[in-house]
């Protein structure tokens, strides 16, 4: 039996954004990891992007639906996990801003609600579940309204 030829940078970032979607820098960090050198990371980096197959707005637009709808977190904590997967501030403040101005006040609402109706019934406090929607990066003008729908005790 022949020897593996050794993979490139390319192939394995084609392969790692076949499994999923990553942002620039998320990619080149697991190319770092994997010992490949800087020029043949930047040479794979430049011709994904040429060839579309990586886009950072993209990634962060995608990756902003599914928190929000799958996850189930808010505002303030998806632009902490974009951030964590190394994309720049402004964009993801800017894909984050135009989500939520896209989202209405229902899908907000049901999100939140479908999140309250999972905890245990002892937990049913209003303050303790303004500050663990609060800790979901939901932001208070949101929250408000939702628990105000409820019927839940004060203390």
């Amino acid at each position: 039996m022949s020897p593996k030829a050794p993979v490139s940078a390319w192939w394995k970032a084609q392969e790692l954004l076949a499994r999923r979607a990553h942002s620039k820098q998320e990619l080149i960090n697991k190319l770092k990891l994997r010992d490949f050198p800087a020029p043949e990371i930047d040479a794979a980096i430049r011709r994904l992007l040429e060839k579309g197959f990586l886009d950072d707005e993209a990634f962060a637009r995608s990756f902003t639906e599914e928190l929000f709808f799958r996850r189930g977190y808010g505002f303030y904590a998806i632009i902490t996990r974009l951030r964590r997967k190394g994309l720049e501030a402004g964009l993801c403040e800017r894909v984050v801003k135009d989500f939520f101005a896209e989202i209405d006040t229902e899908d907000l609402s049901q999100v939140m609600l479908d999140l309250l109706s999972r905890r245990r019934s002892h937990e049913r406090n209003r303050e303790r579940l303004f500050a663990w929607l609060k800790g979901r990066g939901f932001r208070s003008d949101e929250i408000t309204p939702v628990l105000q729908s409820l019927n839940l005790q004060e203390t």
